[in-house]
């Protein structure tokens, strides 16, 4: 992978490689946008003056619980209607549903009486009716896997309290992820125009659990117990009265995992006599209840509107606290925050509090049937109901049509670090009801902060409120509110899909699919030859050798990697060659300093240095300028001496790519602390510059620090440019060698000696991309690149950059070939050369294609080491961004790959860089860590740091992803020309 390190403050100049913009910055440049200014305020009037902590307090403390139906909602729903009036809000009133049964919760005991005397820990679930009286039974495990299961069961369980559920293990705990609400496999894409929805997830188990009660009720069950599966004593809870509100057909309780788990236990050895007892008080008659809602009036097109959205009602073991007091609570923050601040948004921002929602978003159904004739003017709506932590991102329920706007919103709220925004669907929360009507509904991915624990039990209390995530929650909701109702138009809609009958919708269901068939045989095919994945990178890189551009090692790689692909029976097999300026050997380079004291410094030429002609002595001095005007101290000043570019400072490792915040670069790569990404093509025409002043100088050579630790040294082309010898001998140095020179030039004078050597061919040299097909047999003109770059740096052995991308693409050809694809498209595998020089194979590539490159569906590079492909990156091609996740599904529905959502970000430095500037969709794999960070460019680049698993997993990505672009009815969609760099 190329990134030229030349000093650690050009580490913004690589990683944004080719001047690629990142996350949000493709929206907004900068902080210029319309909505800069009115964020600014929004996130410091929350930052500085936020009274969700009291409010919260003042819900769960004073108020409590809030059952739906219950006085203690209603209080709440007063107070909240009061607290919108107080902050300025108008339109505010209570929207009035109905629910069939009020439920109170009473007493709930049990206890195991047989084989001995254990007391339980339970609790009624919501809507179940009482025991009648002090009930005796034995437990019997319902096993019962389907409806026809049921009949083994019939005539035994009269007066059984009855369980269903296998426990999980509680002990080892799992770690919590806190991340996993966004760090996931891709969920199945939704269905195409013209074919029918997807059916509910709830679906099968809601008639499942509707058939298991019948049945109980019919055989006389007593009583059904649950598993709350949560360590400590904590229970969970929901309801069993439905979405109607009804009373349970069966006395139903949750009982504590440690509790279930003994009974499961008991019940291995022997029968389990239980003692049980619930008394609980049902309303007899209709209840009324309300939704929470008041506005901000919209200056401009008050009949648009947007809405911000959160659960007022609660489950009543807790105080509701988590679930959902935060979200309600910085929804009424967000509603303070915006009217204080007096923003007059061109389109109303509406706030609801909705009630219901934990008996099946009921609350938000009704909303949605009684404004019915509105909905068409509501932009988009954004829920937040996933505890205290904060918010990562949104996630944008299938909404394609939507992102490119989204990012746009987003983009103002740096300072908040989210992540990049998710197709992702969430059916738990309120946005749904939204959705499902064609209206753009959002849910807010949160850090999941405890929620495993707090969610649905008794620890659903204040204390478990974190301030900083509460806070950060109400700056994203009032900012997001404020800039979608600023947009010109309001948020494209999806088509809803249609809706076939029961017997049409089975018939589609149960077609074959080809494609996902040959997809499975081409993964198995992989896994299969993964041991001569395993025999082809051992001999590139121990055989062969490190695989510098020019070099006849290079040579040797290109022509025995085309034997390998003719060996398999590829068409159009050959090398397209290219011309560089001059070929590069390295000699060796060797330093000490001299004075004060004597110390060995371990040094590496940099790529295409020239010689310092036997060892050179002189003064060190260290420079080290933000800006250009700053060198002019050090005129006169250099003549015969070492120049020790830039100071190193405090560097940080790279981050889970898929965790590192949408607007900063998630290379797996060291980089300075608080680093901002700056204008590369400026930073470049600074740094030849400062050489050519370097130069005239008479500097004698220049020493780069390496921005790795633990004597690794890194490479690139220090000041050489297109294959010519730099301006000035350079060399890198360890990241310890240099802080020591710095040290030592921090307390006085230094003087070293260096010797720098590399020879020049002094000629135009011929290097040569490596190229094969599986050509198409509905159009072969059209085509799909896979590819990885075959030339490495020379410390290591070009092992994981990029020997691994190379033979990932050598595994892919070999599954595919052996998996007897015939694609519509021809499938093309280039292994380019010169990429860590400047991507200049692929430039040449693109060069000498461009009459074909309209008919290059799509390229994918792996290049980024060792480590799993966790996603591809689109380079914000929104166009792309549906069609892709149907390309990628069969990776991410294979557990064993689990390929997460493609992304939108840009990054550079890999040759998929300039089928991008060319307005090729061309995307990269996005992949772990894995150590890339020391590997990379360093004498570690060795077969030592392969993850062969993982490479075997890369080879998997990019043969679906060929033969399923390759079998797309159209080409990809390419970006809109204007947003092409």
């Amino acid at each position: 992978m190329r990134f030229n390190r030349v000093v650690l403050a050009l580490c913004a100049v690589i990683l944004a490689g080719v001047a690629a913009l990142r996350g949000f910055a493709t929206a907004a440049q900068d902080d210029t946008s319309e909505f800069a200014a009115a964020d600014a305020q929004i996130l410091s009037e929350v930052r500085e003056h936020s009274e969700a902590m009291q409010n919260l307090e003042y819900l769960s403390d004073n108020i409590g619980a809030r059952l739906t139906g219950s006085p203690q909602l209603k209080n709440a729903n007063d107070w909240t209607s009061e607290q919108m009036k107080t902050y300025g809000l108008v339109n505010v009133h209570l929207e009035p549903w109905t629910i069939a049964h009020s439920w109170t919760r009473g007493t709930a005991k049990a206890r195991i009486v047989a084989p001995s005397d254990h007391p339980l820990t339970i609790a009624a679930a919501g809507w179940s009716p009482s025991t009648p009286g002090v009930v005796h039974g034995p437990i019997v495990y319902f096993d019962a896997k389907t409806k026809a299961d049921f009949d083994k069961f019939r005539g035994k369980l009269k007066g059984a309290v009855v369980i269903y559920q296998e426990p999980s293990v509680l002990s080892p705990p799992k770690p919590e992820d806190v991340n996993q609400e966004y760090v996931r496999a891709m969920q199945a894409p939704p269905p195409i125009k013209g074919q029918p929805a997807a059916p509910s997830p709830f679906a099968a188990l809601t008639e499942m659990a509707r058939a298991r009660n019948d049945f109980f009720k019919q055989e006389g069950v007593a009583a059904v117990l649950r598993d709350s599966g949560k360590p400590h004593g904590l229970l969970s809870m929901t309801g069993v009265g439905g979405e109607k509100f009804d009373i349970g057909a069966i006395p139903s309780a949750f009982i504590t995992g440690e509790g279930y788990r003994m009974i499961w236990r008991i019940l291995k050895h022997g029968p389990v006599t239980i003692e049980m007892e619930m008394t609980n008080t049902v309303g007899d008659k209709p209840v009324e209840v309300y939704n929470t809602v008041g506005e901000i009036r919209g200056s401009e097109k008050p009949d648009e509107v947007v809405i911000l959205g959160a659960h007022l009602d609660s489950w009543d073991l807790g105080t509701g606290s988590t679930d959902n007091g935060t979200g309600s609570m910085a929804v009424l923050e967000a509603a303070r925050a915006l009217a204080k601040l007096n923003l007059k948004p061109k389109r109303t921002i509406r706030f609801v509090l909705f009630t219901g929602e934990e008996e099946g978003l009921v609350g938000s159904k009704r909303y949605v049937e009684a404004h019915k004739n509105d909905l068409e003017k509501i932009s988009a709506v954004l829920v937040h109901d996933t505890g205290t932590g904060r918010v990562l991102t949104l996630g944008l329920h299938d909404n394609y049509q939507d992102r490119e706007i989204v990012d746009r919103v987003l983009a103002p709220l740096k300072e908040l670090k989210l992540l990049e925004p998710s197709i992702a669907r969430s059916f738990g929360t309120d946005h749904a009801s939204f959705d499902d009507a064609g209206v753009p509904g959002f849910w807010c991915i949160q850090n999941m902060a405890e929620y495993s624990k707090t969610h649905h039990s008794q620890s659903d209390t204040f204390d478990k409120v974190w301030k900083d995530g509460l806070d950060q929650g109400a700056q994203v909701l009032a900012a997001w509110a404020y800039n979608t109702a600023q947009l010109p138009e309001m948020l494209p809609r999806r088509p809803l899909p249609y809706q076939p009958g029961e017997a049409v919708a089975k018939t589609e269901a149960a077609l074959s699919d080809p494609l996902a068939e040959m997809d499975a045989k081409v993964i198995a095919q992989v896994q299969t030859d993964q041991s001569q994945l395993r025999a082809d990178l051992s001999y590139l890189a121990d055989r062969i050798g490190p695989r510098l551009t020019g070099t006849q090692q290079l040579d040797q790689a290109s022509h025995w990697t085309l034997e390998q692909f003719k060996a398999l029976g590829l068409e159009n097999a050959h090398l397209e060659p290219w011309t560089i300026a001059n070929s590069w050997t390295r000699g060796p380079a060797t330093g000490r300093v001299i004075a004060p004291t004597e110390h060995m410094l371990t040094l590496a030429a940099a790529g295409w240095s020239p010689s310092t002609n036997g060892a050179v002595r002189g003064a060190v001095i260290g420079v080290g300028v933000p800006k250009l005007d700053d060198l002019q101290k050090y005129r006169g000043k250099l003549k015969g001496a070492i120049v020790l570019l830039d100071r190193p400072g405090e560097t940080e490792g790279p981050s889970n790519p898929m965790l590192t915040p949408y607007d900063e670069s998630n290379l797996p790569l060291d980089h300075p602390k608080n680093m901002a990404l700056t204008d590369y093509r400026g930073r470049r025409q600074m740094m030849a510059d400062e050489a050519k002043f370097l130069k005239e100088e008479g500097a004698a050579a220049v020493l780069l620090a390496s921005e790795k630790w633990y004597g690794l040294l890194n490479m690139g082309t220090g000041f050489s440019h297109e294959y010519q010898p730099g301006v000035l001998p350079a060399a890198y140095m360890t990241r310890e060698n240099a802080t020591l020179l710095w040290r030592l030039l921090d307390a006085g004078p230094v003087e070293a000696e260096v010797n720098i050597e590399g020879r020049f061919s002094g000629k135009p040299v011929t290097v040569y991309n490596t190229v094969a097909e599986i050509k198409g047999i509905e159009k072969p003109d059209e085509v799909v690149i896979i590819g990885g770059h075959l030339d490495s740096w020379d410390l290591g052995t070009g092992a994981t950059d990029n020997g691994t991308g190379s033979m990932a693409v050598l595994a892919a050809a070999r599954a595919l070939v052996k998996s007897g694809v015939k694609p519509k498209r021809t499938i093309r595998f280039v292994l380019f050369t010169g990429e860590e020089q400047g991507l200049n194979g692929s430039k040449a590539y693109v060069a000498a294609h461009q009459d074909e490159l309209s008919k290059v569906s799509g390229v994918l590079i792996h290049d980024t080491g060792t480590g799993k492909v966790l996603t591809i990156g689109l380079m914000h091609n929104y166009a792309a961004r549906e069609t892709m996740d149907r390309v990628l599904y069969p990776l991410a529905k294979d557990k064993s790959i689990g390929l997460a959502e493609p992304s939108l970000r840009s990054e550079g430095g890999s040759d998929h860089v300039p089928f991008d500037d060319a307005g090729v969709p061309a995307s990269w794999c996005i992949q772990e860590v894995a150590n890339y960070e020391k590997d990379h460019h360093s004498q570690a680049d060795t077969l030592d740091r392969v993850k062969w698993d993982d490479l075997a997993e890369g080879a998997q990505v990019l043969a679906v992803y060929a033969y399923n672009v390759a079998q797309l009815p159209e080409m990809l969609p390419r970006k809109a020309a204007v947003a092409r760099r």
